[in-house]
């Protein structure tokens, strides 16, 4: 749970930058970011180890997920149930893409530091990230993989 947590924090607090990756049969050319992403897997690693959970969604309420819009917002929606009911927790940014650099900007939160992070996989059915970032003077990668709806 504190992956995930912070992997939210990530996502929607930070202003991240994700880099695209070169390898042709991970990435399509012709993909676009653009759409609904749920949330499938997270975990840590690092080149040739990985370290995956597949990620548990309060199905009744929903599955969380994570949205990029053609006008240039984003926004992450989480379900949780509380005392027997359903919340929603929603989170909203910007984003811009310049070639194979994505940037995120959570609204009115532009003082924080960047994550290093690249997108590993990006094609039409999958989105793999790697988010690299000091958590406590440690150098944490975590990994994010994205179904797309």
């Amino acid at each position: 749970m504190k992956q995930l947590t912070i992997l939210f924090l990530f996502i929607t607090a930070l202003g991240l930058t994700f880099t695209s990756c070169s390898n042709d049969s991970d990435n399509d050319n012709n993909a676009s970011i653009v759409g609904k992403w749920e949330f499938s897997q997270y975990g840590i690693g690092s080149i040739g180890q990985e370290i995956l959970t597949d990620r548990i969604n309060v199905v009744e309420c929903g599955k969380d997920y994570m949205e990029f819009l053609s006008d240039g917002t984003y926004k992450v929606i989480l379900f949780r149930k509380e005392n027997g009911k359903c919340i929603t927790l929603e989170d909203s940014g910007k984003y811009t893409k310049n070639g194979s650099t994505l940037s995120l900007i959570k609204n009115n939160i532009e003082e924080l530091e960047p994550a290093d992070s690249e997108i590993i996989i990006l094609n039409n059915t999958t989105l793999k990230i790697r988010i690299i970032s000091q958590i406590e003077k440690e150098t944490v990668s975590e990994l994010v993989i994205f179904k797309k709806v």
